[in-house]
């Protein structure tokens, strides 16, 4: 990173979280940032998001901040297996019980099963498999397009390589948070392994905002605090600028008390994913609920956002430090 990006960064944050400041204040934020950053790890996001410049080093502990999220995933993910998240096709292979969808690579199949494919699903999306943050996701209509030229344009590209899948229909009750993507739900687990147990850490709602077609927290979208032990929303909406909603901005739906739908079949489906994958121990997983009520796995994350679990919230350090000395 240059030193030219993290003004920038540091410049934009100050602004969306405490707003206007005199030049000694800006100054001394500065500095206070360095200090946080060497003493406890946090970046210039950690710095300003939890509230750094106005907390005690008691206070500033009870965050999980960069460096700290980075010993998480050492500690918890064993390295030669995070693959199996990453890579879309390993991930739809690992876990093909828990996927609830139809969907095909597009260099391994033949132009007539492409074709079958897309005959079957006139509207489907297409996912780079290294993608990551709703990157290298689109939404095509095949009435929209040549059909024929579209995938050998695919199959050609040398330093990309996509799948295809069948678009989902969630239950009414969350799509019609935002209809215009999916709205997920983020189950962020640590697993462990020796005993069997699946601790759940934290859990999010994603909805998607500005009719983007993803909902992803770093692409407009809205978070909401979900509590693991009910499956209400205990939060108001929010999202990366600090702006916070009781309502969704463009249907006006009420994001605060919403109740999750099978809920505790939620958090089951979860514990049956974790394992299936008992050596990589913390992920943040994204499910969906379907409009006939059946669950499907997304995606597995076991880089799972620190900051997106801890905003709105409260900090969860001391209880991942205890649980990662239990397993470890």
């Amino acid at each position: 990173m240059t030193l030219k990006y993290l003004f920038s960064r540091f410049t934009q944050m100050k602004h969306d979280y405490v707003g206007e400041t005199s030049f000694l204040r800006t100054c001394w934020y500065g500095i206070d940032y360095l200090f946080s950053t060497i003493f406890y790890g946090a970046s210039i996001s950690d710095y300003f998001a939890y509230g750094f410049y106005k907390l005690r080093p008691s206070g500033r502990n009870e965050y999980i901040t960069f460096r700290r999220y980075h010993k998480i995933m050492r500690v918890a993910n064993k390295k030669e297996d995070i693959h199996i998240c990453r890579n879309k096709i390993d991930f739809n292979n690992h876990f093909a019980s828990l996927l609830g969808r139809q969907w095909i690579d597009t260099k391994s199949a033949t132009q007539e099963e492409l074709l079958l494919f897309i005959t079957n699903h006139p509207i489907f999306f297409v996912k780079d498999i290294l993608g990551f943050r709703g990157d290298g996701v689109k939404r095509i209509d095949s009435s929209q397009i040549s059909v024929s030229t579209y995938l050998e344009d695919l199959v050609k590209q040398n330093d990309a390589h996509y799948i295809l899948e069948e678009p989902l229909t969630e239950i009414e009750s969350i799509q019609s948070f935002h209809p215009w993507s999916i709205n997920t739900i983020r189950i962020v687990s640590l697993y462990d392994a020796k005993n069997e147990v699946v601790n759940f850490m934290n859990a999010r709602i994603r909805i998607g905002n500005k009719k983007n077609n993803v909902d992803n927290f770093h692409y407009d979208g809205i978070g909401a605090n979900i509590d693991i032990n009910t499956g209400i929303i205990t939060s108001l909406g929010y999202d990366t600028h600090n702006k916070t909603y009781i309502t969704h901005p463009i249907t006006h739906k009420q994001i605060l008390g919403f109740q999750i739908p099978k809920w505790d079949e939620c958090k089951s489906f979860i514990e049956t994913a974790c394992r299936l994958l008992p050596t990589v121990r913390y992920i943040g997983w994204d499910l969906v609920i379907k409009q006939d009520g059946t669950l499907c796995l997304i995606e597995a994350n076991d880089n799972a956002d620190h900051d997106f679990q801890q905003l709105h919230n409260k900090g969860l350090w001391k209880e991942y430090k205890k649980l990662l000395n239990e397993i470890n």
